[in-house]
């Protein structure tokens, strides 16, 4: 095995309920510095946190500074010659892990903090707030990593840019792409709320460890009021929280000089980074993800494993449709005994804006540590199943050592099918390929937002007519993937339809 092969040394997360009590946290950057003070001492060296050359750290939508890294590094006494702060993104933990793997087994770096969190805790979080979150940051530094806009211009103007949106939109393609009946479905979704909760009624750092059942997810209440069609909040990632994580990663030689003992190792066993179609408008199939399916498979070639060796995964799981994706997407039965989360998920464990998959992988290492012969599977995402990030964590040292195609390279072997055309102002027969109703905070629904196809091909946009309430509650009533309707107007930038 090769003495730069890159390992993760220490972990540390924690989470911090508004009626803990400790220290008053002034900004996120004091919350992450816990989590890498934690992370140092997990790694039995608390001075290590002052040898480091690198700091990475994930965006956080309540960061306050101009430069967070070098924030963090003044709160830590560090001094790194390196600074990065990543662009928007769920994928971005494990992407920031595989390209400081890159980084260390070039000799580029000799020891990284990553790390990330959220200070949103007790904040009741409006739309308005959702959209702030993805503008862009006044910052003394450019972020690293892939920074376009997740929406295309037709999807924002007709309210489908909120991930609750895009992703309900998903979820109904899925449910149609599965052959599953309304009842079927709610059955899923239920299935889903009751597994992940389970798990996350057992995690130590999970800022909801409430064991809930099937249908206490899927019934709407006052405490789980319908969001989108057919999302309640307990189907919803849980974003205002106050959660932080961080990583300390280096290679076997100056673990070694460090003195810390072979059995706190954790290997990546493989990684790989890429994105799907850009605009979900564009893409063929709402409810399938060839990069993810490429990302994993790299990753196993790497490893030099198979899927069936996996002993456990974490699905990235913001909303219930993706990791039912990504078990279709990589061919996995959708009874596969194998623990689909380590957390419990966002919508359980919490979902601190784009460091989730950081907790994923402090937990996978703390497996791992526990098992040495155990493989852990990581997959990360950004935006609406557009950008993926995948791990392959173990105990044991890997078959191969630590090389892969960069991942700027292995976009271009990506075999993405060819985009769709989208209409902005399309006329005529309009099918229905996925939908959502969105819901008021009373619990009313609203509007109908549709992605479709037209006669010529190509993909489309379009909401119900206002007041058309029969329409919204035949919508949630009866499959309406498939359904034809016509656009019969334009009110502005979007397109109405009729059915």
């Amino acid at each position: 095995m090769s003495e730069s092969e890159p390992i993760l040394i220490g972990v540390g997360q924690v989470t911090r309920h508004p009626d803990d009590g400790g220290e008053p946290l002034a900004s996120v950057i004091d919350l992450i510095k816990i989590a890498a003070t934690r992370a140092a001492m997990d790694a039995g060296q608390p001075g290590l946190l002052q040898q480091l050359d690198a700091i990475h750290v994930v965006h956080a939508f309540s960061n306050s500074h101009r430069n967070p890294p070098a924030a963090l590094a003044a709160a830590l006494g560090a001094t790194p010659a390196t600074l990065e702060y990543s662009a928007i993104g769920g994928n971005t933990p494990q992407w920031l892990v595989n390209r400081v793997a890159d980084r260390l087994a070039a000799g580029h770096s000799r020891i990284a903090l990553l790390a990330g969190g959220e200070l949103l805790g007790g904040r009741s979080l409006t739309p308005s707030d959702i959209a702030r979150f993805t503008r862009p940051q006044e910052l003394d530094l450019a972020p690293v990593g892939d920074s376009r806009f997740g929406s295309h211009p037709v999807e924002i103007a007709h309210g489908a840019a909120l991930p609750v949106v895009a992703y309900a939109i998903i979820e109904t393609a899925l449910r149609a792409r599965e052959q599953l009946s309304l009842a079927q479905h709610r059955q899923a979704l239920g299935q889903f709320g009751a597994t992940y909760s389970a798990v996350a009624a057992t995690h130590p750092h999970a800022w909801f460890p409430i064991r809930r059942s099937a249908e206490d997810v899927v019934t709407p209440s006052a405490e789980n009021r319908m969001i989108a069609y057919p999302y309640p909040k307990y189907l919803t990632a849980a974003i205002n929280v106050n959660q932080a994580a961080a990583l300390l990663m280096t290679t076997t030689a100056t673990a070694r000089t460090l003195g810390i003992p072979e059995h706190r190792w954790v290997y990546l066993h493989g990684g790989q980074d890429a994105h799907d179609e850009w605009f979900p408008s564009q893409r063929p199939d709402l409810a399938d993800s060839p990069a993810l399916r490429a990302c994993v498979r790299d990753a196993l070639e790497q490893a030099g494993i198979t899927l069936d060796q996996m002993d456990c995964f974490d699905f990235y799981s913001c909303f219930p449709c993706m990791p039912r994706l990504a078990r279709r997407a990589l061919g996995l039965a959708s009874d596969d005994p194998r623990p689909p989360t380590l957390t419990g998920g966002l919508p359980y464990f919490g979902g601190p804006g784009n460091n989730y998959s950081m907790h994923a992988i402090v937990t996978a290492v703390e497996h791992c540590r526990q098992r040495h012969d155990a493989l852990a599977l990581i997959t990360a995402n950004g935006w609406y199943c557009t950008k993926h990030a995948v791990g392959i964590y173990g105990g044991g040292p890997p078959r191969q050592p630590w090389s892969r195609t960069a991942s700027e390279h292995f976009q271009q072997r990506v075999a993405l099918p060819p985009p769709l055309a989208v209409d902005p102002r399309p006329t005529g027969a309009f099918t229905v390929e996925g939908y959502t109703v969105g819901f008021d905070r009373e619990g009313n629904p609203h509007t109908g937002i549709l992605c479709g196809r037209m006669a010529n091909g190509q993909r489309a946009w379009a909401q119900t007519r206002p007041g058309d309430r029969s329409v919204l509650d035949a919508m949630m009533r009866q499959e309406w993937v498939g359904q034809v309707g016509r656009i019969v107007a334009r009110h502005g930038e979007v397109n109405l339809v009729g059915f």
